[in-house]
């Protein structure tokens, strides 16, 4: 991880509730998720970066929403969890509404769900911005990266 980085603390609470839905589970050999985790941000960083593939908003959105994820995933690993496959979206939604209000976090996860099923779906800017306020929790230059996305549209 780059020194930018920093792990968000996920309320114990919190962590309890999702281990009694089954939402996460204890986790185990965190050093080879971690690893692998820190490996899926890279390669998500670099598909932005690789100059002979443009992505389209939209890809971008996607992206940035994945960069989302694996860092709430390295947060959790972090705190010894790990997610299940019992609702990830839903978990993600739970552990953010920390920092913003559920709404906000609800449009940008139907926003990400509309932009996989639909083609042409137009970018929506309130989403763009929720999502860069949360990836600021976690790295200020993909917050940045995201910053970019909905200023220059």
């Amino acid at each position: 991880m780059t020194a930018l980085n920093h792990s968000m603390c996920i309320d114990k609470a919190l962590l309890i509730a999702l281990c009694y839905t089954g939402q996460i589970s204890t986790a185990t050999d965190t050093d080879f998720f971690i690893a692998k985790e820190i490996r899926s941000l890279q390669r998500l960083r670099h598909q932005m970066t690789n100059t002979s593939q443009t992505l389209s908003p939209k890809q971008t959105y996607l992206n940035l929403y994945d960069r989302l994820f694996r860092h709430i995933t390295l947060a959790l690993l972090n705190q010894g969890y790990q997610l299940t496959s019992q609702q990830p979206h839903q978990s993600l939604r739970r552990i953010t509404r920390q920092s913003l209000p559920d709404n906000q976090v609800q449009r940008m996860i139907t926003h990400r769900h509309l932009h996989k099923k639909t083609v042409n779906s137009p970018l929506c800017k309130i989403s763009a911005a929720t999502l860069t306020q949360l990836l600021g929790d976690y790295d200020i230059q993909d917050s940045q990266a995201c910053q970019k996305l909905y200023q220059t549209d």
